[in-house]
Formats: C-alpha cells, sequence, structure tokens
C-alpha cells in the first residue's frame, strides 16, 4: 500500500508555483505538499484534483532531479574519485585473441597467453606504448612493441622502427578508451552529454578524434565501469568495441581497475589481470626520424600470366588470381581492404578490359583474406565460399558501415552466394575453375582449393607461403603445407603450379612436396 500523503497546506491560487529543484530527492519530493483544493464541487473532482497535482509533482521533481548534475558535474565527480593523472602505466598478464583469425567463421578468436603486458599512456603528449611478451609454446618468447605518439605510429623491431601508419589512429583511439583517458577525453571535448538509464548510473557521451561517438559508464562510486565505441572494419563494417573495467583498487592515491576485458567483434581481444600500476609515470615517446619522414605508400600490383587467361596479381603482402570466360571475370581472394580490392579491379580491367566480374571466390574466412570482398559486391560480383562461411559473411557484409563509408555502403548492393559444400564448377566450355572445400586444418575448419585444370594450376591461401628458392625445406614441416599436399593426393588433382596467396609467387608442385619432405 502506498504511504500517506500529509494533509496539503492551504495555498492561494496565485502561490501555486513549484520549484524544480526543490522537488529533487534531497529535500526534494519528500517535501511536496499538495496544493489546497476548494471544499466545492464534488468529491469526485477533488479526488481528480489531487491525482492531477500529483501528476504535476512527479514530472516537475523528473525534471528537477536531471538538471542537479549535468556531464561535466559527473566528470568532475569521477576525475576527483579516480584521480587526475597526466600519464599513467600498467602492468600484468592475461590474453591477447587474434581478431578475424576465427578457427571456424563466426566463433571466438583464437587465444594466445602473455607473460607480460605493460601499457604506458601520456595524455598530455597524446603518445602511448605497448609492450607484449608471449607465453605459449607457439609463440613462447615472441615479443611485441607498438608504440604511437599523435598521427604517427610504429613497432619497434631488432632493426629499429618500423612505420605503421594505418594503426595511429586506432591506437589513438585507445588512448581514450583507458578509465582516465575517457575522463579526460570527455571533459576536453566540451560538449559530453549526460544520460541516467538507472538509478546510481551515468553514462557520459562525446565525440572522439572527430569520428569515434564513445560511450563511458559511471557508477555510483564514480568509478568508470565501460567505456564502448564503434570502429570501422572492412569486413564487418561498423564494429563494437566495448571495454569493461572492474575490481578497482587504490594505487599510490589513483584509483584503477585490475579486471579489464575488451571486445571486439563480439569476442574478447583483451582479458587482462592487472598487478602494478603507476600514476604519473614518466613517460616521453618521441617519433623516430624514419617514422616522421613515412608516408602511405599507394596500392601496387604486378601481373604474372601463369596461362592463357589466367593472371597471379602480387605487388603486395596477398595476391590474387585472375582468371577470364568468355563474358565475364572471377577473381580468386580478395583480401587486406577495399584499397587492395580497387587495385586488383584496375589491374583485371586493364588485362582484360569490358568484361565484369561475376564472381570473387576465397580460399578461407580470415579477415586478412575477405576484406576486400564488399567492393566485389558493390561491382555486382557473387562470393563462392565454403557453405560454413555463408551465414557469418551474410550478416557481416550486410553490415552498415558509416564510419569509414567503402563502396558497397555507397552501392547498397546486397551480397550474393554460392556456398560450396561439395565440388563446385564454374566454366563457359573453354575456362573452368573447381572450387573443393575441405576439412580444414590448424589454421581454419573451412577452407577451399581452387583449381584451373586446364592450366593444372592450384590457387591455395595460408597452407603454403614460398619462400627463397634456395631456401633448404625445414626440419619439421608446417602442419598445414602437409595437409595441402595430403589434400591434392585425396583429390586426385593434377597439379603442375601452386599459386599462392602469400609468398614469392607461383612455384612448381615439386616444391611443396620437397618442403613437406616428399618426392614426386
Amino acid at each position: 500500500m502506498a504511504p500517506m500523503l500529509p494533509p496539503a497546506p492551504a495555498v492561494a491560487a496565485t502561490e501555486r508555483r513549484l520549484s524544480p529543484t526543490s522537488l529533487c530527492f534531497n529535500g526534494g519530493l519528500r517535501n511536496f505538499r499538495l496544493p489546497a483544493i476548494a471544499a466545492t464541487g464534488s468529491r469526485r473532482l477533488q479526488t481528480m484534483d489531487k491525482k492531477l497535482w500529483l501528476a504535476v509533482g512527479l514530472a516537475l521533481a523528473i525534471a528537477g532531479c536531471s538538471t542537479t548534475k549535468d556531464a561535466n558535474g559527473v566528470l568532475q565527480d569521477a576525475q576527483t574519485a579516480m584521480g587526475n593523472v597526466n600519464s599513467i602505466q600498467y602492468s600484468g598478464t592475461g590474453m591477447n585473441a587474434f581478431f578475424g583469425q576465427a578457427l571456424t567463421a563466426g566463433q571466438e578468436w583464437p587465444r594466445r597467453e602473455l607473460s607480460s603486458f605493460t601499457r604506458a599512456v601520456n595524455y598530455e603528449q597524446r603518445s602511448g606504448r605497448d609492450e607484449l611478451n608471449f607465453a605459449q609454446p607457439t609463440f613462447g618468447g615472441q615479443q611485441q612493441n607498438a608504440q604511437v605518439n599523435g598521427d604517427k605510429a610504429w613497432n619497434m623491431g631488432p632493426n629499429g622502427p618500423v612505420p605503421q601508419l594505418a594503426a595511429a589512429e586506432e591506437r589513438q583511439l585507445q588512448i581514450w578508451l583507458t578509465p582516465h583517458g575517457f575522463i579526460k577525453g570527455a571533459i576536453a571535448a566540451g560538449n559530453a552529454t549526460l544520460t541516467t538509464p538507472t538509478e546510481g548510473t551515468n553514462v557520459i557521451s562525446f565525440t572522439a578524434l572527430d569520428k569515434y561517438k564513445v560511450d563511458g559508464t559511471i557508477d555510483g562510486q564514480n568509478l568508470v565501469t565501460k567505456v564502448e565505441t564503434k570502429v570501422p572494419n572492412p569486413v564487418l563494417g561498423d564494429t563494437d568495441l566495448v571495454a569493461t573495467y572492474s575490481d578497482y583498487k587504490d594505487f599510490g592515491g589513483v584509483q584503477f581497475p585490475t579486471k579489464i576485458l575488451v571486445e571486439q567483434g563480439g569476442f574478447p581481444v583483451w582479458d587482462l589481470t592487472v598487478a602494478n600500476v603507476t600514476p604519473n609515470a614518466p613517460l616521453d615517446v618521441p617519433i623516430p626520424e624514419t617514422v616522421q619522414a613515412a608516408t602511405v605508400a599507394p596500392v601496387q600490383t604486378a601481373s604474372t600470366k601463369l596461362a592463357d587467361g589466367v593472371w597471379h596479381i602480387m605487388g603486395g603482402s596477398h595476391h590474387s588470381v585472375l582468371v577470364e570466360f568468355n563474358d565475364y571475370l572471377a577473381v580468386a581472394e580478395a583480401p587486406l581492404t577495399e584499397e587492395r580490392s580497387l587495385a586488383v579491379l584496375a589491374e583485371a580491367k586493364k588485362l582484360v578490359p569490358n568484361k565484369p566480374v561475376r564472381y570473387v571466390l576465397t580460399t578461407h574466412h580470415h579477415f586478412d583474406h575477405t576484406g576486400g570482398l564488399r567492393t566485389y559486391v558493390a561491382e555486382g560480383a557473387t562470393v563462392v565460399t565454403h557453405q560454413s562461411n555463408v551465414p557469418f559473411l551474410e550478416k557481416a557484409l550486410a553490415a552498415p558501415a558509416t564510419i569509414a563509408p567503402d563502396t558497397q555502403a555507397k552501392s547498397m548492393k546486397r551480397p550474393t552466394f554460392q556456398g560450396v559444400s561439395e565440388k563446385y564448377v564454374i566454366t563457359d566450355g573453354k575456362q573452368t575453375i573447381e572450387v573443393y572445400p575441405t576439412a580444414g586444418d590448424t589454421h581454419t575448419n573451412e577452407y577451399t582449393l581452387i583449381y584451373l585444370p586446364a592450366s593444372k594450376i592450384l590457387v591455395e591461401g595460408d597452407a603454403y607461403s614460398p619462400g627463397p628458392a634456395d631456401a633448404p625445406p625445414p626440419a619439421t614441416p608446417p602442419p598445414n603445407a602437409v595437409a595441402l599436399s595430403n589434400e591434392i593426393d585425396r583429390l586426385k588433382l593434377n597439379v603442375t603450379t601452386i599459386a599462392p596467396i602469400h609468398g614469392r609467387g607461383a612455384v612448381p608442385v615439386t616444391e611443396l612436396r620437397k618442403f613437406v619432405g616428399k618426392k614426386g
């Protein structure tokens, strides 16, 4: 039963004014009194009048309470509670995942354990440094040192700095997704907004780097518990990036979370346990001269004719194969990004003018091998892929791309698919492509081999990447290369040439056999 309201004091009609700020919880709604109701008229009218005033009072109370603290007030309270730092360094152990490299399309990213992780951030310099040491046997002993300062990014390798200019924006964004970085970024934006989805929880929103809408959740203890945004991805389009912070502890008067979970594309990419935090750690990340002078090189293509109507389009870390038919073209593999696909398409149209690309084929679903698919969808090409990939790619390639609009987003074309669950053939009677689904290997559970019987060429990705011609075979051949050799035998394919997606270029199949320790 609702509590009884105290009797309403008598108030003249001209004095029926309600101060919104007086209705907030602190001295607010509990002090609100109904105005006196004239004793004239029916009791029913008096009851209706009281209900009306209750509704008005409640509405004004809500409006008044929402004005008691604005976004800046919430941010200032959080900064006071968490500590105002100019820089910070934190370290611990945990997990880092291979984003976009799931064994099965649409499933969790593979994990690799970290024996140590250290991140240092200088908020005033807008710089940062990540140092990672990997633990498990496959990556044991491997290290990574990634740095950023403003719009320049680089990795420190054994031979010095290696420019990573394309990574600068994402690394810069990471600075403002840290707990203290979020507070500083929102205050600096000057136009942060506040919503209160639940009692005791505030959500602050601002725009970072003039592009990314960032939402941060601040709990009743004035601690940042979640920061989320969307980032562009060539496969997924606008992609959720969510950092969750918990188990705060005091480190020299500064509150910092000891549990950090970061999810991207719906699955964890970082899961960290923080052991050490140094507030206001001295940090200077000078930009190396070679990085300062570096520029983004245009995408290069270089074509090699492998047979009549077949070209190996190279010029970068990932290659494609162009196949000509009577009235159309097919491209095997659309790797990396739209920029790469546009360059390959330009090369294809130069080699074979006035024929549309009707098919684009994938060897597997990993993002570095499918990042250019959206460009071919905009061209009207059908995506030929392993049947198990279709549900994931249908959703991914239909997703919006508003942060970095690509040609598919602008064309608004929906993707069409040809799933492959058994041998699939594309032919015009003269030129033929055969696509074979395989059981996969340790690299991926869904894999296809692309075979051109007329020229005896096999297109494969990631199973075998030919190194220098004079390189000796490994003492222990990689299992993926062994699996490829075995699949060629199982399918009884008459292969003479391997056209790989990685490596120095097309090679005789005998090089693969030698590489895995087989003859013939």
